[in-house]
């Protein structure tokens, strides 16, 4: 009789066991259930009060964490693609008028009977735009490939004469054919943090800007200032200067200053000065006076 009442009670707790067992596997499963459902849903708001226990805690953390990144991947890859359309409409804006024009040369020269001087002329205009053309492909090939660190910009601490040097040799030839001087102030040649290359490069773009933007019989004037953190290098000119209200936009691809559209430009050099310096540790900042003058001050890290 006792075997019987011990097996009786052992089958009910065997039962009783499973019951429980099943009905704790049931409410995980409905917890995770829900949880996938809020996932499935992209529902931001999943909190803790979704689970019952630790471990669905935990899944329901986790969870959390997926969908942020989920979102956060989203939200990413949409600015990507907004910037890539953006870059595409900017630089189809920039081609089309030296493609105009050569096509429209092109058409002279073959359909028209132009005089020497006025093919000499088609010619040369033809040149200028394919110049330009040129010149903009291999800018945005160093642009994209500074920008996904295809080419590394490697500060070393480096003297900075020789670099303004190599920068100034860079326009030196557009200066005399407008007849603009460049004066150097004294400096010491101080050792800086900078990649000497790529360095020339930026600051090759300030003074071919410096250059453009000056009147023939002007000058520009390059000078170094020692500060406890950074040296500062700048580049001044007297030119047709910047508005205020340009001071941080100049330095977007392809952005160009409302008093400079008549002059020849596709708003890379800016940009790709400013990339150059961020990528070395410094900065570039801007003062200027409308219709006077402008300065860039190139900032460096000290050694």
């Amino acid at each position: 009789m006792a075997i019987w009442i011990v097996s009786g009670i052992a089958v009910l707790c065997c039962t009783l066991t499973i019951f429980l067992c099943r009905r704790y596997i049931q409410s995980t499963y409905n917890a995770i259930d829900r949880v996938l459902d809020s996932v499935l849903r992209k529902d931001a708001a999943i909190t803790l009060r979704t689970a019952g226990d630790d471990r669905i805690s935990k899944l329901t953390h986790k969870a959390h964490r997926i969908l942020g990144m989920y979102v956060s991947d989203a939200a990413l890859a949409t600015a990507e693609k907004e910037t890539v359309q953006g870059f595409i409409s900017d630089m189809s804006h920039q081609m089309k008028t030296p493609l105009a024009g050569i096509s429209l040369y092109t058409s002279l020269l073959l359909e028209g009977d132009p005089s020497d001087d006025e093919r000499q002329a088609f010619l040369h205009r033809m040149q200028v735009g394919a110049n330009k053309l040129q010149w903009m492909m291999d800018s945005l090939i160093k642009l994209s490939r500074l920008e996904v660190g295809t080419i590394q910009v490697v500060p070393a601490q480096t003297h900075i004469k020789q670099t303004i040097t190599n920068s100034i040799s860079s326009v030196i030839a557009a200066a005399s054919g407008k007849n603009i001087s460049i004066t150097v102030c004294p400096m010491a040649d101080v050792m800086l943090l900078h990649d000497r290359k790529w360095t020339a490069e930026a600051l090759g773009n300030i003074l071919e800007n410096a250059v453009k933007y000056t009147p023939a019989g002007g000058h520009i004037t390059v000078s170094l200032e020692p500060l406890s953190l950074y040296t500062k290098v700048t580049v001044t000119d007297n030119g047709m200067g910047i508005a205020e209200s340009d001071y941080n936009l100049i330095f977007k691809r392809f952005y160009r200053g409302g008093n400079a559209q008549e002059s020849e430009g596709a708003g890379l050099g800016l940009y790709l000065a400013a990339l150059i310096m961020e990528k070395q540790g410094g900065y570039i900042m801007v003062d200027s006076t409308l219709g006077e003058s402008a300065s860039f001050s190139l900032f460096f890290q000290n050694c």
